[in-house]
Order: C-alpha cells, then structure tokens, then sequence
C-alpha cells in the first residue's frame, strides 16, 4: 500500500517527523542503515521533518551532505522553524533577562550550563566532569558576554538524575510563564516560552504544510511527548522511557525497522 494513501482523509503526502539523538543519531553520527531508510522514504515522495532539541548548528553539524535533505527542520525544542537547507522561518527568542537569573541560580552546581544564538553553541562553565555529543562543539564563553546574545536555548548537562530533578523544579520555579524547561536524556533544556515539539510541529502543518497526508511522529525522550500528540501515528522507540512508550501506539526497534514497515504496508 502506499502510505501517502492511506487515509482517505489525508491525500496529501505522508510526513515523518524524527527526533534525532537516541533517535536517528548515535554518538553524533546517523547510521547508514537509518540514513538509507530515510533516502527510501523521500525518494518514495514522502515528507521529512527533523524535530529536535538541538541548536541550529549543532544540527547542522550531523546532518551532512549524504543524507537526504529534510523539507523542514524545528530546532531548539520548537523555538524556531527553518527550511530543509537550516534558513529560519519562524523564530522566539528567550527574553534577555533570563539567562543571567540561570546562571546565577546554577553556577555552583555539578552541571555544564550552554547557551545557544541562531548560529553557535557557547559553554559557559563545566562542572560536570562530562561532555555529550547531542552538543558535538561549542565555544567557551564568558557569562556576562552571552548576556549580551539573543538566545534561543540555554541547555543544562546534568549528570545526576537527582539533581536533574531537584534542578528542574527549580528551574521551573525561577523561570515561570518565561520559559519553559525540558527534560532530555541527561539535559535539561530552557526554550523560551511556548516551545515545545508539539507546538513547532502544529505550527508547521497548519502553516506550512496545510495539504499534508497522515504524520507518523517517532522520539524516545520526555520532550518528544508533545510532539506525539499532534500525530496520527505516534510511535516510540523500544529504549524509551515507559511514560513515552505509553504515549504512543507501538514501540519500534529502530527509525528504520519503522520506515521499512510503513512503505511495505504492513502499517497504515
């Protein structure tokens, strides 16, 4: 069966919509495997969409040449839209008193505390005795200098999962009807208020792609959650955490055992 028919109600083009760390990325690289499934799945004349928590750049900086261009990209969490080639078309930034409330409220704690523009990931300080490759290269930077930057995100390296929570509350707390703070695998990332995966996502298809065929969403984070919901076929990875697989309506191996299964017609 061909996915982009099958929904009588949805005649337009089917659309996938991929988180990319623990998703389609692996230590900072997509496996040839996932990559061949993606090419599979446009070549078949379906959409890509790339939701992810991460920068601009640092997108950019996984996504190579060899993969298949996505026709859209939500970055930092849903705060901003670009198209397939990373040109923004659809942007909130934080507000600009914010990041020094963070820094002071997390400059002793056992954490690398990140703030990202539109085009560079910065480190502000790292305490945390680790680096990640959902941040694959950054810049170090001076707090009082990125005061002075509009920012779109301000991610959080927080190793300890009980100071992950403690700090998310607090967080929370501090940044109020501000901004809004995510959980990510081992971050906690700060996106300005009304960011989410699931209101990019909304935006996009009413927007940008009003013709748009079903959406099969599929991530395996907490942040993914909103994104699910605006999805006609929410699907988690197996590695997820129970609260997403439980969102969802199947668990999946892997992004391309998905795809493979969709263009097959073994799901619809």
């Amino acid at each position: 069966m061909d996915p982009q028919l099958s929904s009588a109600e949805h005649a337009g083009p089917a659309v996938l919509v991929c988180d990319l760390d623990g998703t389609i990325v692996f230590d900072g690289q997509v496996p040839a495997v996932e990559a061949a499934a993606l090419r599979a799945w446009t070549e078949a004349g379906n959409l890509l969409v790339l939701n992810t928590g991460k920068s601009v750049d640092a997108t950019r900086r996984v996504w190579h040449a060899g993969l298949p261009r996505p026709d859209y990209v939500i970055a930092f969490t849903g705060a901003v839209i670009t198209d397939g080639d990373l040109v923004p078309l659809s942007v909130t930034a934080h507000d600009p008193a914010l990041f020094p409330e963070v820094f002071r409220t997390v400059r002793e704690e056992r954490l690398a505390l990140y703030a990202s523009t539109m085009e560079r990931d910065y480190e502000v300080f790292n305490r945390a005795g680790t680096h990640s490759m959902i941040l694959p290269a950054f810049e170090p930077a001076d707090a009082a200098w990125v005061a002075t930057q509009q920012l779109f995100g301000i991610p959080l390296l927080v190793p300890g999962d009980d100071d992950r929570s403690r700090l998310a509350d607090s967080l929370a707390e501090l940044t109020g009807d501000r901004a809004v703070v995510h959980r990510n695998q081992i971050f906690l990332d700060i996106v300005p208020a009304g960011a989410t995966k699931g209101l990019g996502l909304r935006h996009l298809l009413t927007e940008l792609l009003p013709a748009h065929g079903p959406v099969w969403t599929i991530g395996d984070s907490w942040n993914d959650l909103s994104m699910h919901a605006e999805a006609d076929h929410p699907i988690a990875l197996t590695h997820s955490p129970a609260e997403v697989r439980d969102a969802c309506e199947i668990a999946v191996p892997s992004t391309h055992a998905l795809i493979e299964q969709i263009l097959a017609g073994r799901l619809s």
